[in-house]
């Protein structure tokens, strides 16, 4: 029982003991010494050549932060007037193509009421549905030339700036 060390009383917070009680060997820890590190090994570094020197930027005035700022914001204004005449276009052919709809399912209608055998009947409903597959085909052709158009337009504004830009930084 002599390795048990004797407990202690709790110490109030922030006091710290000045002088250690007694020091039984099992508390102190041997000194260890350390070993100095290795030293690095030096690593070659790349080779640049610089062959023109570098200009330094000349700072900006406000202005010509302005007049780039108001210059996108133009840029934006004419790709949005773009898609707008785009969906313009695309919204009248859909318009169109409701109408000839509805006008070709009104003289199937009327085809209808003046049949008189079955044949006549599947050969004016073959009619129709043919000419709804047309239509169809025929529509989705011009709205896809209506979205090509209108993209193309759209991104007219934004390309042309970008290559007087990237033709200025060359």
């Amino acid at each position: 029982m002599s390795d048990l060390k004797p407990r202690r009383g709790a110490h109030a917070p922030g006091h710290s003991e000045t002088a250690p009680t007694e020091a039984t060997p099992s508390d102190t820890v041997p000194s260890i010494a350390s070993e100095a590190p290795a030293a690095p090994q030096a690593v070659a570094a790349p080779r640049f050549v610089v062959r023109q020197p570098v200009p330094e930027p000349e700072p900006e005035s406000v202005e010509s932060v302005a007049a780039a700022a108001d210059h996108v914001w133009d840029a934006l204004t004419e790709v949005q007037a773009a898609f707008a005449r785009g969906f313009a276009e695309a919204a009248i052919e859909m318009t169109g193509m409701t109408r000839s709809g509805v006008a070709a399912a009104a003289d199937a209608a009327v085809a209808m009421l003046g049949v008189r055998t079955l044949a006549e009947a599947v050969e004016i409903n073959t009619g129709l549905a043919r000419r709804g597959a047309d239509a169809v085909i025929e529509g989705s052709a011009r709205l896809s030339e209506i979205g090509v158009a209108a993209m193309t337009e759209a991104t007219r504004p934004i390309l042309s700036r970008l290559g007087t830009s990237w033709s200025g930084a060359n």
